[in-house]
């Protein structure tokens, strides 16, 4: 009689599909776009040394992705509050010490590079955020994570407006898919509705009302609050559907459009690849959203469910914000087309986010057992 022993053998936590590998290649996609429209902006200017840098940020980049992605999660989880922790100690140290540009101080001169502590906190908010939701329940959960967003006053001092609303809708969004009382949601919306007044009028600066008014009048801030914003829509315009091809934008060429290399980008993608092309880069965006949403349900635990919203939360604001304020719909803010626009901070934490959802995802699926 023969006899057999069996026996369960743990395999890597990671089990990926093919979408998986289609967010990644999405990501890199979308890098390319980047360095692409970048190289046409810069060249034969002054700024032509960014396309260089960009490269270098996002082959960096890619390197966190996937060490965010082959991370094990125990590791993730236990560090998640150190990262936070430092985080907001960079916030504090970039008021004191930061670079200051344009009047901000949202940088903090490390030599190499220029790092931006907001972009690490909206990295640690995300985490703690799931961490808090999931472990703790109803109203100490909603303390709890007001505490933890509650840094986010310290980047609206730097100033940095967009970034603030961005760091509310995470928790905000977050907030929504958790089991709190829906009583303190409502709460939060009804005192928003009576604090924006008060904040538009003693707590924005001047230029930041004046963008907000430059929607609903452009001309009457043209010079201060919307110039930037008309220009773009021009040269949005001139892209047509079909758009004028790669390096023929007339608008682009002529840099008629100030910081067209960070916040306004998109204007300099859709001039050269008009509607059309527009919309192709919107579907890759829209693809890394639908992965995270579609999964809702079926992710290994509630922990990684509230990761995956928050990386959507932060994909669909920094895209629905800079599309809007290039077509003049938003308010000027200063946020980034992801992967797009330049930067080097905010790149690897795209990526870093993107990492966490794709480990979301592939840690989520049936394990396999392999029998001996």
């Amino acid at each position: 009689m023969h006899r057999y022993k069996s026996k369960l053998v743990k395999m890597k936590e990671n089990e990926y599909s093919i979408f998986d590998i289609i967010i990644i290649l999405d990501v890199i996609v979308l890098m390319i776009i980047g360095l692409l429209t970048l190289r046409s902006v810069v060249l034969g200017t002054s700024q032509e040394s960014r396309f260089l840098k960009q490269l270098i940020w996002d082959l960096v980049s890619i390197v966190v992705m996937f060490y965010i992605i082959f991370e094990k999660e125990t590791r993730i989880q236990k560090y998640l509050k150190y990262i936070y922790g430092a985080s907001v100690v960079l916030l504090i140290l970039v008021l004191f010490i930061g670079k200051s540009v344009y009047g901000a101080k949202r940088w903090i001169d490390i030599g190499v590079f220029d790092l931006q502590p907001s972009e690490i906190f909206k990295f640690s908010i995300i985490l703690l955020m799931a961490y808090i939701f999931s472990k703790y329940q109803k109203e100490k959960a909603f303390l709890l994570s007001m505490l933890a967003v509650s840094p986010a006053v310290l980047i609206f001092l730097e100033p940095d407006l967009g970034m603030t609303i961005l760091m509310l809708f995470i928790w905000f969004t977050m907030l929504l898919s958790s089991d709190v009382d829906k009583k303190y949601i409502f709460a939060i919306i009804g005192a928003g509705l009576l604090i924006a007044p008060l904040a538009f009028f003693f707590l924005l600066k001047d230029y930041q009302r004046a963008r907000i008014l430059a929607i609903f009048n452009p001309q009457e801030h043209f010079q201060y609050g919307a110039y930037n914003t008309i220009m773009s829509k021009t040269v949005i315009a001139n892209g047509g559907v079909t758009g004028t091809g790669y390096g023929l934008g007339t608008g682009t060429n002529m840099h008629i459009v100030p910081m067209q290399y960070t916040d306004f980008i998109f204007s300099a993608y859709a001039e050269q690849f008009g509607l059309i092309g527009s919309i192709i880069l919107l579907v890759l965006y829209g693809t890394i959203i639908f992965a995270g949403l579609s999964y809702i349900g079926r992710y290994k635990d509630r922990f990684w469910e509230f990761v995956a919203i928050g990386v959507c939360a932060v994909f669909s604001f920094h895209v629905f914000e800079n599309v809007g304020m290039n077509l003049g719909m938003l308010p000027v803010t200063g946020i980034p087309l992801p992967f797009v626009s330049y930067g080097g901070t905010s790149t690897v934490i795209f990526a870093a986010i993107a990492g966490l959802l794709i480990k979301a995802r592939a840690i989520s699926k049936r394990a396999k057992q392999v029998i001996i």
